[in-house]
């Protein structure tokens, strides 16, 4: 078997994540194209403006995306690769609307809300769609890279109603997550407090001293060669990254979910050991967020299921073709 082409572009020596060292991989590439493999999808103006601007250097000088890369040359990016990011979709389809209550469909990616710079979010996604009839009031929301259906009462009433039914069990949100390894059981309960280290630090971890009470309801959906699909119920409301953070105390983050010590992306090459990229171009990932979608809302007789998204499909469709159990 011929040996496999080595990618030796790592970050560099003693730099943050926006540092690389150009390995024999990547030479000949133009740094755009090395960028957008590494930490992208990037907007190729937003780009040519950080190189104008010097946050993105060669060598430690300025240069254009278009620079030819060659081995051993060394590309540091001084800004948030976000601020570069190309526009992702911020449509959210309505999965259903009655009088008290709509669901949406938030891609990965769609923050929940607006931060305090404003832009795109679900939420006003909702309300725009609902043509400023009535202000949606949250009640299930997801993480910014987590996709799938979050929920949205309409009136204070309506609020209260499917707050208190979610708290005791007569409505839930069904999560689904890739996570590697094989399950010996086909389901349990994670029970494990939360907390936070810091104010400042999204993710939770067990905290069994000072952590609120959490658990979540686990169910294998499909066992893999090396890896499985397992679906997730959080009890009550859930928390804030609380799926997440219990999948990591499992020892089982979700697949791409690097805030819990997965690797950010997931490649062919990495799971094809024969698959060789295509000389001069880069590889881009199967996957580069968390491999979690929140599947379904059940409230009653009331079924609401948001479609896997295609980045899922194309993983799913690649694990199964590679790993399926005899």
């Amino acid at each position: 078997m011929d040996e496999q082409p080595q990618d030796d572009s790592l970050p560099a020596e003693d730099e943050n994540d926006h540092g690389f060292e150009i390995g024999r991989e990547h030479k000949g590439l133009s740094l755009f194209d090395f960028l957008d493999a590494m930490v992208g999808p990037l907007d190729r103006k937003a780009v040519g403006r950080a190189t104008r601007d010097g946050h993105v250097t060669l060598n430690g000088d300025p240069t254009g995306p278009t620079a030819t890369l060659t081995q051993g040359d060394l590309v540091e990016l001084t800004v948030p690769a976000e601020e570069l990011a190309r526009t992702r979709s911020s449509h959210v389809p309505l999965l259903h609307r009655s009088e008290t209550l709509v669901v949406g469909d938030k891609p990965s990616g769609l923050p929940f809300d607006s931060g305090r710079r404003g832009g795109p979010s679900a939420l006003e996604e909702i309300a725009t769609a609902l043509g400023g009839e009535q202000r949606p009031r949250p009640v299930h929301r997801l993480d910014k890279d987590t996709s799938g259906v979050v929920v949205a009462a309409l009136g204070r009433a309506a609020e209260e109603a499917l707050t208190e039914d979610l708290g005791a069990g007569r409505a839930r949100v069904e999560y689904l997550a890739v996570v590697r390894g094989s399950l010996r059981e086909e389901r349990g309960v994670i029970d494990v407090p939360l907390g936070k280290r810091s104010r400042s630090d999204s993710r939770m971890v067990p905290d069994l001293d000072h952590g609120a009470p959490s658990s979540t309801t686990w169910a294998l959906e499909e066992q893999l060669r090396g890896y499985a699909i397992v679906r997730l119920i959080p009890a009550g409301r859930g928390r804030s990254h609380q799926v997440r953070a219990h999948l990591a105390a499992w020892g089982r983050p979700a697949l791409c979910d690097r805030a819990y010590g997965e690797d950010d992306r997931v490649l062919l090459s990495q799971l094809k050991l024969d698959y060789r990229p295509k000389r001069g171009r880069p590889e881009r990932p199967i996957l580069a967020r968390p491999a979690l979608h929140a599947e379904r809302f059940v409230r009653g007789d009331l079924e609401v299921v948001a479609p896997i998204p295609q980045d899922l499909s194309v993983l799913l469709a690649q694990l199964r073709r590679l790993f399926a159990v005899a």
